[in-house]
């Protein structure tokens, strides 16, 4: 009974994820709105009034399938667990084609390049030695660190971090606006970290 009170964390990153991967979300404008809805909503119809004063109305094919998914978000987990990223946790986070697909519902089209150039660089840094696409053959630097997914999710967030608050301006650009802690929870989900 008291489980009901408390709000389940995942239920609008999750609404997201599946208005990306099924074709609700028309445009970036329409992503960076849900995205910038979930800091503020705490319940569904506050999720919704967010969305709404962000420009998609209760009119809109987006709108009413975010409230479809949260008044039946038990039955839309069990009908699309792996679009959600629901039961891969015995998979490696580390090179996994999986981690940039799973995670682009989240991003803008700049975002999605931004992300997937990032993580790529940060797997291979995993491996004793790699290829850099400007340096060419290079040691990794964290070869010999942990692999577990834990340990790799927390170097990611960590990585992440340091880029948004990088001091070339060009750098911190590309990370203004990315949805960190979102796209850090969604693979701790994913990957049981």
């Amino acid at each position: 009974m008291m489980n009901e009170l408390v709000p389940d964390p995942f239920q609008f990153i999750d609404v997201i994820l599946l208005s990306g991967r099924l074709g609700h979300i028309r445009n970036d404008e329409q992503r960076t709105a849900l995205v910038a809805a979930v800091a503020e909503a705490c319940d569904a119809p506050s999720f919704l009034h967010a969305i709404e004063l962000r420009g998609i109305s209760a009119s809109t094919r987006l709108h009413r399938f975010a409230g479809e998914v949260l008044s039946a978000l038990t039955h839309y987990r069990a009908t699309y667990p792996r679009l959600l990223g629901l039961g891969s946790g015995a998979e490696p986070v580390l090179d996994n084609l999986r981690v940039p697909a799973l995670v682009e519902p989240l991003l803008t089209r700049p975002q999605v390049d931004t992300f997937t150039r990032t993580y790529w660089w940060f797997a291979g840094n995993h491996h004793a030695v790699f290829i850099s696409p400007r340096k060419g053959r290079c040691i990794g630097a964290y070869a010999t660190d942990s692999k577990d997914n834990a340990s790799v999710i927390a170097r990611l967030d960590a990585y992440l971090s340091f880029l948004a608050a990088n001091r070339d301006a060009r750098v911190r650009a590309r990370f203004d606006g990315f949805p960190q802690a979102m796209v850090v929870a969604v693979l701790q989900r994913a990957f049981n970290a």
